[in-house]
């Protein structure tokens, strides 16, 4: 049976790379309000995750080919 993990849907890397761009890592000071903080993190969190999914369809893509 499959686990909810395997049905996860492809991610293109296109979107991967926008998602990025749309939401870059940033530095920040100490003046800078906690929820500021929580936002941008929570948007980091996705593209992070979204990375690790694209390289496991990655590595599973490569490991499931048959050997001829």
């Amino acid at each position: 049976m499959k686990q909810p993990e395997d049905t996860f849907p492809h991610i293109p890397p296109v979107l991967l790379e926008a998602l990025d761009k749309a939401f870059p890592k940033s530095d920040f000071g100490p003046n800078k309000p906690l929820r500021d903080l929580d936002y941008h993190y929570g948007q980091r969190s996705v593209v992070r995750f979204l990375a690790n999914k694209l390289a496991d369809q990655t590595e599973n893509s490569l490991t499931s080919i048959n050997d001829i």
